[in-house]
């Protein structure tokens, strides 16, 4: 796992208030009881923090998934 792939877990852990074993990309707020809009929010505002990239609202509501969170910060160049 790389580092950056580390704090992303970490970070999502954190926010959503789940389990590790949860950390897989085909999860969403349907398999994570802590994934409300208020957590998606939090997320947001953790990405910008801890990657360095602002999410339009757009991108926002696009993400549903664990794997759709990798998919953007691969898209603005983070190695997961």
């Amino acid at each position: 796992m790389t580092d950056s792939n580390n704090k992303l877990k970490l970070l999502l852990t954190d926010i959503f208030m789940m389990e590790e074993v949860l950390y897989l990309d085909d999860n969403g707020p349907d398999q994570i009881e802590g994934w409300d809009s208020l957590a998606t929010v939090s997320m947001a505002v953790a990405l910008q923090q801890e990657f360095g990239h602002h999410m339009t609202i757009e991108e926002v509501v696009n993400i549903r998934t664990i794997g759709d969170i990798k998919d953007y910060l691969r898209s603005k160049g983070v190695e997961l």
